[in-house]
């Protein structure tokens, strides 16, 4: 009875998330008749996506998801935090101390996913999501991004995955790769990625034009724009948004509202397949 109640409660959020942007489309896996959707995610909270990603989005009438790690102004001010909030976009969770593998010389002692253990993880996955709520965010439909895509805590290396699961809607981690739903073999907890930094302009497109030769779903992660480490030039990243903008295929959307889709499309042939099968008896 739990299981079917909660089934229920989710494929109802879901399937709200995305009618309230969409209209199904009677053919195809995307709304709308849109062949591929990608989504723009922006981790770290810092600077430079304030200063470029922020007015390019907002010239393209997109909208984005931004991870941020710490008490959510972790390096903007409540000032910028509104500014997000107010033009649509989505604030995400990224944990409070942005916990990375030991080897990383830049990672402050103490603070390494090795020194973590489930407790304290599960502490800051709390406080984070707290702070999510607190500036707007649903609790049930918040969603996740993995601090250098690392989903293992302790010397151990155990996963953290569960508590994941146990606060938030879906995560994404840094796995590269592009999601193809359509095909049913999605992990909502671990959602593969594109690095937006990586290699040159015409590489990035090639993903985009990859993601809609295979009507996937293609998440593009984000460091600095225009500025910070791991950055994409402020020129690249608004070459991007025109490229698609000039595809009327494409349906842009926030990770949770990507997630949300799947999820009701998931939920709804989990729940119709049994009557399907019956059916042919």
């Amino acid at each position: 009875m739990f299981f079917k109640s909660k089934l229920n409660c989710l494929l109802f959020l879901a399937a709200s998330i995305a009618a309230s942007t969409t209209t199904v489309a009677e053919e195809g896996y995307w709304p709308d008749g849109k062949t591929y959707c990608v989504t723009l995610t922006y981790d770290d909270g810092i600077p430079s996506q304030i200063a470029h990603a922020l007015p390019q989005l907002k010239a393209a009438k997109m909208k984005g998801t931004f991870f941020c790690p710490g008490g959510v102004t972790y390096r903007w001010s409540q000032e910028d935090l509104d500014q997000i909030r107010d033009e649509g976009h989505e604030l995400a969770g990224h944990t409070i101390n942005h916990p990375c593998a030991r080897k990383n010389d830049w990672v402050k002692p103490g603070n390494a996913s090795e020194d973590y253990d489930d407790a304290r993880m599960a502490k800051e996955l709390d406080e984070n999501l707290a702070n999510l709520i607190s500036n707007g965010v649903h609790s049930e439909l918040a969603t996740f991004a993995y601090p250098c895509g690392n989903t293992s805590i302790g010397e151990d290396k155990h996963s953290y995955v569960p508590l994941v699961k146990e606060r938030f809607f879906a995560a994404r981690g840094t796995q590269f790769g592009i999601e193809i739903p359509s095909q049913g073999d999605t992990d909502l907890f671990e959602v593969k990625t594109v690095a937006g930094h990586e290699r040159d302009l015409a590489y990035q497109l090639d993903q985009v034009t990859n993601a809609r030769e295979k009507q996937g779903w293609l998440v593009i992660m984000f460091h600095g724009v225009g500025g910070d480490h791991l950055a994409i030039s402020a020129d690249d990243h608004k070459e991007i948004l025109r490229f698609l903008q000039n595809d009327d295929s494409v349906w842009v959307t926030t990770f949770q509202e990507a997630a949300a889709w799947v999820k009701s499309k998931s939920i709804t042939t989990e729940t119709t397949a049994p009557a399907a099968a019956n059916s042919g008896e």
